[in-house]
């Protein structure tokens, strides 16, 4: 994971808020390194902002707003709505999201499927991305993590994409006409 630049102008516009999540400062500062105080003069007040790209693509940014509370509500920007993708990366757990986009809106179900096996045979679709390169990178962190009994698969989900029809070559076409 490399640091995002804090200086790019075109960062937050290529953004939306993906989910919000129950972490305290000092635990995002543990699991990701010190924050930069960020105040642009937008009328949110002074904010922490942690910003990361990752080895598989996946840029995400995370905005605290900085109180004096020990316990806040942290907001994770994302371009492509993968909130189970970036928690993995982050080393957070979905019991710590109290608002999620995609459960308002739900996403498509084309794309790439994490599946997981158990070791019962049962099979189960994790969540359905829309990179494949994001979906293997999901699928490896969940096998590294659970490494007892579960294998994690990626298949493609929903239409395949469109083929243009074949054409009948020219000579076929003018004996039919004939």
């Amino acid at each position: 994971m490399k640091p995002l630049p804090a200086n790019r102008p075109d960062l937050w516009s290529q953004q939306q808020r993906a989910c919000t999540l129950r972490v305290s400062r000092a635990e995002l500062e543990r699991l990701l390194g010190p924050a930069l105080v960020h105040d642009a003069g937008d009328g949110l007040g002074p904010r922490y902002r942690w910003g990361f790209q990752f080895d598989c693509g996946l840029e995400v940014m995370i905005d605290l707003p900085r109180q004096s509370t020990s316990s806040r509500e942290a907001v994770l920007w994302m371009e492509h709505l993968e909130v189970e993708h970036a928690l993995a990366h982050l080393g957070l757990s979905t019991n710590r999201v109290l608002w999620r986009a995609d459960m308002q809106n739900p996403l498509p179900l084309e794309g790439w499927a994490v599946v997981r096996q158990a070791d019962a045979d049962n099979r189960f679709d994790m969540c359905v991305l829309s990179i494949r390169a994001h979906a293997e990178c999901l699928a490896r962190l969940m096998e590294e993590a659970r490494a007892y009994a579960q294998s994690y698969d990626v298949e493609r989900r929903g239409t395949p994409p469109r083929v243009a029809p074949r054409r009948a070559p020219e000579y076929f076409a003018e004996s039919i006409a004939s």
